[in-house]
């Protein structure tokens, strides 16, 4: 891993070039102010990492959702891209002293159950190309709406644009993650018989804990009533009609339709 520092003495032999002409200042303020927050340049050095063992930008060629070849692509993937994880999070507490860190993926995955992506790493490998492919088709692809007791519970609460447009967009999110959890636990039906229980408890796991972590991000603005009923529904703990009374059949209707786009995608494998 590179040295802790080293993002930081790049930045400022930069910056001292960049201000020849400027009157020079004492270096403690010349740190103090041009330097990176600490925990920007764990992230950043992680991020380095990230781009050097697996040639993907982090902000732009990874994904969550679904699980990302990079990480289930084989038990060595997922232990070099863990063991970088573990150096961020050991940065951040003792470069930085950062003791309590929000939920994150490579969190979940590496700091939290590590041990049962590891114990199931050949189901999650065996399964990816079918989850990168045909889930993401199927998932890419399914007809989302938003039902007409929400439609007038949101009139009634005198919703502005921006918050319809932000229900509408969680909600069309909350759906794609369902769907990618339904579908993913299908195949592990399909493909890894033998280990299909343990290997379904891992994949629910992390969707759940993602969900939950969508609605803790909403909760914590005091914007709670921007989840949908269907969301609610999907994420552990939640009350679908907490909001919009009756729901359980419309939120039914939606998964089943879920479940047979999936059903009809994967006809090959039964």
């Amino acid at each position: 891993m590179f040295n802790f520092f080293t993002i930081i003495l790049f930045a400022l032999v930069c910056l001292g070039y960049s201000n020849k002409s400027r009157p020079r200042r004492h270096f403690d303020e010349e740190y103090r102010i041009n330097t990176p927050a600490c925990d920007i340049v764990c992230e950043a050095q992680w991020k380095n990492e990230f781009h050097a063992n697996f040639h993907k930008i982090y902000d732009t060629e990874y994904f969550e959702i679904p699980l990302d070849t990079a990480i289930v692509k084989n038990r060595s993937n997922l232990k070099m891209f863990c063991s970088s994880t573990i150096q961020k999070y050991t940065c951040l507490r003792k470069e930085c002293k950062i003791h309590r860190t929000p939920w994150s993926a490579e969190k979940h995955i590496c700091v939290g159950h590590f041990d049962n992506f590891d114990r199931n790493i050949n189901c999650l490998s065996h399964t990816d190309k079918y989850v990168q492919k045909e889930c993401s088709n199927v998932c890419n692809s399914i007809k989302i709406e938003i039902s007409q007791a929400e439609i007038d519970r949101m009139a009634e609460m005198e919703f502005t644009r921006q918050e319809k447009s932000e229900f509408v967009e969680q909600n069309k999110h909350c759906n794609f993650i369902a769907c990618h959890q339904l579908c993913h636990e299908y195949v592990i039906n399909k493909i890894c018989i033998d280990s299909a229980v343990a290997a379904r408890s891992v994949v629910k796991s992390y969707y759940d804990s993602y969900l939950e972590r969508e609605y803790t991000a909403l909760n914590k603005d005091d914007q709670d009533e921007l989840y949908s009923s269907f969301c609610r529904r999907v994420t552990p703990g939640q009350d679908e009609n907490a909001y919009t009374a009756n729901m359980t059949r419309y939120n039914n209707l939606t998964l089943d339709r879920m479940k047979n786009d999936i059903r009809s995608v994967f006809s090959i494998l039964d």
